[in-house]
């Protein structure tokens, strides 16, 4: 069934891109369900009663929780790739359930930062497009300096680092006492093209963060957050 998300003030009316979705791509008819999300994580059953100019208005049929929201809060902190590699990181992050996503300026970020608001809009499809019952925040460009000031606000700070030798993402999510098995508010910081510096690993760890593997093989940027999401959804969420 298809999922839009509307502001709770609107629902059950929906306008804008949607609404053309709706008519003209999807070419919906009166009659036909629908789900709408309000973001906080309620969903709407509806249908499709009227269709008008830039209005498609549903009726409220039930309303329920969604069986797939994930306890874990997870903040994806990603040094800025090459190109565009960034939307595919919003992209699939936000299909594994992100909870925010803090584009970072490091030493070896060379690309600008888009505007946030296509980057939002870019999460707001991958939501719907993958029955998610919320859109994580993408938020404004940050420093690598002021990101490490952000560590003491989670339960767990992770570095995922090249070299690191000895503990693994999976070893400290099973063993750090800091990780419980109902809620967990995790800080990842992601490292750029090439990878974190020396200098930017210690000043990490000197923040708080923990330098964990990801395994033997050595992940591209874009693909580093997808497999430590990936990781952590099957730890927790199973």
């Amino acid at each position: 069934m298809h999922r839009f998300f509307v502001p709770r003030e609107q629902i059950p009316i929906i306008t804008g891109s949607d609404a053309h979705q709706i008519q003209h791509v999807l070419r919906m008819k009166p009659g036909d369900k629908i789900e709408l999300a309000d973001g906080s994580g309620k969903i709407y059953g509806c249908k499709i009663q009227d269709l008008k100019k830039d209005q498609v208005i549903c009726r409220i049929i039930e309303i329920k929780q969604p069986a797939n929201a994930l306890k874990t809060k997870t903040t994806i902190a990603q040094c800025l790739p090459k190109a565009r590699k960034m939307d595919l990181i919003i992209q699939k992050c936000t299909e594994l359930g992100v909870f925010e996503i803090i584009p970072v300026l490091s030493e070896r970020s060379i690309a600008k930062a888009e505007k946030p608001g296509r980057w939002q809009k870019i999460a707001k499809e991958a939501a719907e497009q993958s029955g998610g019952s919320f859109i994580p925040t993408i938020q404004t460009l940050t420093t690598f300096a002021d990101i490490l000031k952000l560590a003491s606000n989670y339960d767990l700070a992770l570095l995922p680092w090249e070299l690191e030798k000895e503990k693994t993402l999976k070893q400290v999510l099973k063993t750090d006492e800091r990780v419980n098995r109902q809620t967990n508010k995790l800080l990842i910081l992601i490292g750029p093209e090439g990878g974190f510096s020396k200098k930017e690993a210690e000043q990490a760890k000197t923040a708080g963060f923990i330098p964990v593997s990801l395994g033997k093989r050595i992940l591209r940027a874009e693909t580093a957050g997808i497999t430590v999401l990936s990781m952590i959804n099957y730890e927790f969420e199973q």
